[in-house]
């Protein structure tokens, strides 16, 4: 509630009547013109990530899920911010594995913060340009405030079955057209897998860093993109192999 309510102030809508006020556009990703492909502030596995991922949902219509793998620093937070433009017909959402990666992306991402990615790499020029995002906090986000979002972003101890704010519970199958799951070799199947299946016709893209969860399981899906740690030394976005963390990009 904390980013939408942010955005409103920035957007100059009175606070009172926000969620009135902002109506909800579910072709926002389809009619939106980020630039992207010549775009000299973007990485390069940020772009060819996002055209292999656009290729195999839009060119080869495929349903299956799209796995992408990425060494950390390469610019994986970006690369989830391109992912729902000209692709996703409605809603997306953002699985994170941990807090402090939830907290990363969401920084990265916050509309309201001048250097946010979007305005940052000149994918967008203005605010007013931006997609809404939301950070799902249980009983803290209502349901009207997660349907005036472009991006729900949430940690997947949210996902529990035990908990009354599960999400499954009251939101339809098609709330959801993208899912994007993060480090998702930390998955386990049955976590994804309920997700998945109740937003059965989203298209799901795995952003990872290795094609094995932590079970040494392959994860399911095709292989469409793959950065090797090579050319990620190569072209200086990873430095070193020690002490390696995450940073959003």
């Amino acid at each position: 509630m904390r980013l939408l309510h942010n955005l409103f102030k920035t957007r100059g809508l009175n606070e009172g009547a926000c969620l009135m006020s902002f109506i909800y556009n579910p072709d926002y990703f389809m009619l939106a013109n980020p630039f992207i492909k010549w775009n000299e502030e973007l990485r390069e596995p940020q772009i060819e990530g996002y055209f292999s991922v656009y290729e195999h949902f839009i060119v080869k219509k495929k349903t299956t899920s799209a796995i992408v793998i990425l060494p950390t620093g390469t610019g994986k937070t970006g690369l989830m911010g391109l992912l729902p433009f000209s692709i996703s017909n409605g809603r997306v959402l953002i699985i994170t594995p941990q807090l402090t990666i939830k907290d990363a992306i969401i920084d990265s991402l916050d509309p309201e913060k001048p250097n946010n990615f979007w305005l940052k790499r000149n994918v967008f020029n203005k605010i007013s340009e931006l997609p809404v995002l939301v950070e799902y906090e249980g009983s803290k986000t209502t349901l009207e405030v997660l349907e005036s979002a472009n991006i729900v972003v949430l940690n997947v101890q949210k996902l529990q079955r035990r908990l009354d704010t599960y999400p499954l519970n009251f939101l339809p199958e098609d709330f959801f057209d993208m899912i994007l799951i993060d480090e998702a070799h930390h998955s386990t199947a049955r976590t994804w897998v309920e997700t998945i299946n109740h937003f059965s016709k989203a298209k799901v893209v795995k952003l990872t860093g290795t094609p094995f969860r932590s079970d040494n399981e392959k994860i399911a899906g095709d292989l469409v993109y793959k950065y090797k740690l090579s050319q990620a030394m190569a072209n200086k976005y990873v430095k070193s192999l020690k002490n390696i963390e995450y940073v959003p990009g």
